[in-house]
């Protein structure tokens, strides 16, 4: 009997956004329908890759090229070691950030440019995109209150709202350039609310799944 390969998801957003508040949630309603899920996070989900985390969020500084291939060198273990042998095995992968988040916090808010980033992500092996991704969004002043009230900031967190803006508006041109694969879920609403959002989503994905 052959194993149904597993559904490949990820969330974006800018940092303050509410995205992580509903991982969980997102899990649930792939497990009610029958799937085992699991939930893995960039920077990070490998032993290598939580190390190179430690570097990306906590150095003094780094110069924005190394940041960036940083990130993409977590990113390739990720993918070896983790979402695709659990695709292969029928479990489902939500990411906490992937490519998107690349081409919003480097390609533009350290301005290295969308092609480049394009350029580098051909070089993953292999090179695989989510199924949907789910891109949460808040108004600019709701997310970095949210930053600055609720956690430490780490090094990128610490970046100024210019900065945040200029990603944000790089995620809103992904939404428009893959308006099938990302759908915007606004967290100005409350939880139960954006909640709601994402099942109209959620249940049209799973439709075609």
């Amino acid at each position: 009997m052959t194993t149904k390969k597993g559904l490949f998801l990820s969330v974006e957003g800018i940092d303050g956004s509410g995205k992580s508040t509903h991982l969980e949630f997102i899990k649930l309603y792939l497990e009610k329908h029958g799937y085992q899920v699991i939930i893995t996070r960039e920077p990070g989900g490998t032993k290598t890759g939580e190390e190179i985390r430690e570097l990306l969020l906590h150095s003094e500084h780094l110069q924005d090229n190394t940041e960036l291939f940083l990130y993409f060198a977590s990113r390739q273990e990720l993918i070896s070691k983790v979402i695709l042998p659990n695709l292969a095995k029928g479990i489902c992968v939500i990411a906490d950030r992937f490519i998107d988040s690349s081409i919003a916090y480097q390609g533009a808010g350290r301005k290295l440019g969308v092609a480049k980033i394009k350029q580098i992500s051909a070089m993953l092996d292999p090179n695989i995109e989510p199924a949907l991704t789910l891109l949460f969004d808040a108004d600019l002043a709701v997310a970095m209150h949210r930053l600055k009230t609720e956690r430490k900031l780490d090094r990128i967190e610490k970046e100024p709202i210019e900065f945040f803006n200029t990603v944000q508006q790089a995620y809103y041109a992904l939404l428009n350039e893959n308006s099938q694969r990302i759908k915007l879920i606004s967290t100005n609403v409350s939880i139960a609310e954006t909640e709601q959002n994402l099942l109209v989503y959620l249940n049209e994905f799973m439709k075609n799944a």
